[in-house]
């Protein structure tokens, strides 16, 4: 899917929390989404997926204004999106494989199928021996992990990940970088976070500060070692 922002801007209220912002992520985009707490990177993942509704300017996929979809359609379209919340955004009452299961039975994923699947992606994220396991027994790590299979069961071609290293040990987070890229493969991946991801080298970098997108293009360290500075 081709994805634009055309002076996308985002306000709540009287507090701009996105400034005019213009990017261009054609299929098959790999990228960071880099930036302090508070930048807009969580607000450029939200926007690109259709869960936010620009103030100003659109967001476009495959050159279709998304603000002008129906809900309906809306909905379809989301179907090729997968998107890692910085909270797990799983069902309490649902066991693991049942909270991974439930999106695909909603987009009618026969359901042998769908416990297949889901049983390969709890494999790939480590959690096959967690499978019947409800989210209260599991620690921080595996919960993230969890979430992150339930966002790649559905095989996005869009995969949005929000801070999704937040509170893992260095281990997990290697293990999660590992299935971010071999779930995107030819696809799109964004992945926000502060600081760029040792295990998770992608070829571009969407640098943002205080709401504006100040960088867009090849990985530039000095930005994390002096971002005010490098940005003066």
């Amino acid at each position: 899917m081709d994805l634009r922002a055309e002076a996308l801007t985002l306000r709540y209220g009287t507090r701009t929390v996105l400034e005019p912002t213009d990017c261009h992520l054609p299929p098959g985009t790999q990228a960071l989404v880099l930036g302090r707490s508070g930048s807009g990177k969580t607000t450029l993942l939200k926007a690109f997926a259709g869960l936010l509704r620009p103030s100003a300017g659109r967001v476009t996929w495959d050159g279709q204004d998304v603000a002008g979809l129906s809900a309906p359609e809306r909905r379809a379209r989301q179907a090729s999106f997968g998107f890692v919340f910085q909270t797990d955004a799983l069902f309490d009452s649902l066991t693991v494989r049942q909270n991974v299961m439930q999106p695909l039975l909603r987009r009618h994923v026969p359901h042998d199928e769908a416990r297949e699947r889901t049983d390969a992606v709890l494999r790939s994220v480590g959690l096959a021996d967690a499978a019947d396991t409800l989210p209260e027994r599991l620690s921080g790590g595996m919960k993230k992990r969890a979430g992150l299979a339930r966002a790649i069961a559905a095989r996005p071609a869009v995969l949005l990940a929000d801070d999704p290293f937040a509170g893992l040990d260095p281990g997990t987070a290697r293990q999660v970088a590992r299935v971010l890229l071999e779930v995107a493969g030819q696809g799109t991946l964004l992945v926000a976070a502060p600081e760029a991801p040792v295990d998770l080298p992608l070829p571009r970098w969407l640098y943002l500060r205080s709401g504006g997108l100040v960088h867009d293009g090849a990985p530039a360290p000095e930005l994390e070692r002096a971002p005010d500075e490098a940005l003066a």
